[in-house]
């Protein structure tokens, strides 16, 4: 039996287990905003790329190279590749913020349509992406109230090595309430598990869908996740090494008042990408002969 000790954040008792990694240290959380004001709401593009084989590396790289015209003003806000025993594989999923808002998003419209196969930079950089990616899928977000910026992401320091990616189907045109209970009840609930809000984000041009990002690490997420099976009464205190969470289950029942039906993946963030690390880690496998 491992160490017991009490956690300082829930008074609920802990077990350490030597198999699991110690948990990196967390950034203290600030305190959230009481209210984001329409007239800042910000923009972003959301991506699904299907990429060419083992091409996930070099596509990541090639977007994190991309500026000036090539980047039509877009900002990157984060490239990540998913991770395949969690979702769709070779994928990678990007997500730029537009700068301006829905003014900006004009500029977008009009410099991707009929200017678009004048502008030699982008042309230049999509023949390059063509020979990592066969097409994709796109999606423009629009902030919740509440939802961080690239910004506020850097201010608070909201970095991770693993990052979990939701995208939620809600009953037709309640997407704002869901996100607002999101912000509520869930933000300060993942906190305490290690995993600090990076995009709360209302889908545009549906009225259906909504799409939460969250930065954690693996530790984090295998923790959070044996708490809350130990809550359902499905793994034993001892066996998992921490205690339940029933905060985690009363949260999926309270989201069923507007979701339909929700699916998370696990994502990679490329190093040097903004919440992401400095480098990649090196594999056990590399010491051997």
């Amino acid at each position: 039996m491992g160490e017991t000790r009490t956690t300082a954040c829930s008074g609920t008792v802990e077990r350490s287990r030597s198999s699991m990694p110690e948990l990196p240290e967390q950034p203290e959380q600030p305190e959230e905003p009481e209210e984001l004001a329409m007239s800042e709401r910000d923009l972003f593009l959301h991506e699904y790329i299907d990429i060419v084989g083992q091409h996930q590396w070099e596509y990541m790289n090639h977007t994190l190279a991309q500026a000036g015209h090539e980047k039509v003003d877009f900002e990157l806000l984060g490239t990540w590749y998913t991770m395949g025993i969690t979702g769709r594989w070779p994928q990678v999923v990007n997500v730029w913020e537009i700068p301006g808002g829905w003014d900006g998003w004009y500029g977008k419209v009009d410099r991707l349509g009929l200017k678009r196969r004048t502008n030699v930079h982008l042309e230049r950089w999509w023949e390059t992406a063509y020979t990592y990616r066969t097409g994709g899928f796109d999606r423009l977000l629009a902030g919740a109230p509440g939802c961080p910026n690239m910004a506020s992401l850097a201010g608070n320091g909201v970095r991770g090595t693993l990052f979990v990616h939701e995208l939620t189907e809600v009953r037709p045109g309640t997407a704002l309430e869901y996100l607002a209970a999101v912000r509520e009840q869930r933000v300060p609930l993942m906190a305490e598990h290690g995993h600090r809000l990076v995009g709360l984000y209302e889908v545009m041009m549906n009225d259906y869908e909504v799409c939460t990002v969250w930065a954690t690490d693996p530790a984090h997420h295998v923790r959070m996740a044996k708490a809350h099976d130990v809550a359902r009464g499905l793994l034993s205190e001892d066996a998992a090494g921490v205690s339940g969470d029933e905060r985690l289950g009363r949260w999926q029942r309270t989201a069923r008042e507007w979701a339909v039906r929700w699916r998370e993946e696990l994502m990679t963030p490329a190093p040097g990408s903004h919440c992401g690390p400095d480098d990649w880690a090196a594999d056990d496998s590399l010491g051997e002969g």
